[in-house]
């Protein structure tokens, strides 16, 4: 597969820009400077990643995405979104239905291609380990197909809900800091003293069932999934 990235941009300044910074560490790629233009490349394209402006002025950003996550071919992409300051209920909805992570403007390019390979590291990893079931008493973690079960039961669970559940599931007995979470779950705020983990931890709680304990908590670390 061509190491194929797509840019939507609307702005024809940034979309250089963009083109610029790319280009020069190997990677290919596919130019739309809509939402429209976007949707008819991922028809007919593969791709490994994207970075995407939210500010589209045809179709909302948001819906793109959606569209990459939904597509059998390149739902496992990494997906950068690019926001403006003032854009921070956009960028959290991003996150939530699948953004690996985010970047706002104005950017330096080391920032972006950091965010970038950093994001397309996950993907890889996720490919390669993405092959079995997570089996915990009634508790069924479908990898492949993203799917959380218990009793045969549907749970659902968030695009970042899902990624820390799998994270510690697939480290039985290890405690894993909150740290190691932030690093590893894209699109998480990054900043000192965040709680965000927290929230996210307690939200999957109550989604399994608060009395069946899966998720121990280790006081001043972080979590642990029991063995």
């Amino acid at each position: 597969m061509e190491n194929k990235i797509l840019i939507v941009e609307d702005d024809i300044v940034n979309m250089k820009i963009l083109n610029s910074i790319i280009t020069n560490h190997g990677f290919n790629l596919l130019n739309a400077k809509n939402g429209s233009e976007a949707l008819k490349l991922l028809e007919n394209n593969q791709i490994i990643g994207a970075i995407l402006d939210l500010n589209l002025p045809d179709i909302n950003g948001l819906e793109i995405l959606k569209a990459i996550r939904n597509n059998s071919v390149n739902k496992n992409a990494a997906i950068l979104i690019v926001t403006e300051n003032h854009d921070k209920l956009d960028t959290v909805i991003g996150l939530e239905i699948g953004a690996d992570d985010y970047i706002t403007k104005p950017f330096h390019h080391r920032e972006l291609l950091a965010r970038l390979n950093a994001a397309l590291r996950r993907t890889k990893s996720t490919e390669k380990t993405c092959t079995n079931i997570i089996t915990y008493g009634d508790l069924e973690i479908d990898i492949d197909k993203r799917l959380v079960k218990k009793h045969n039961m549907t749970i659902n669970l968030s695009f970042k809900e899902f990624e820390i559940l799998y994270l510690l599931a697939s480290n039985p007995g290890r405690v894993i800091s909150r740290e190691t979470i932030l690093d590893n779950v894209g699109g998480l705020d990054y900043s000192p003293g965040t709680r965000v983990v927290d929230m996210h931890i307690s939200s999957i709680r109550k989604k399994l069932g608060e009395k069946d304990f899966y998720i121990d908590t280790v006081s001043g670390i972080g979590y642990r999934f029991r063995e």
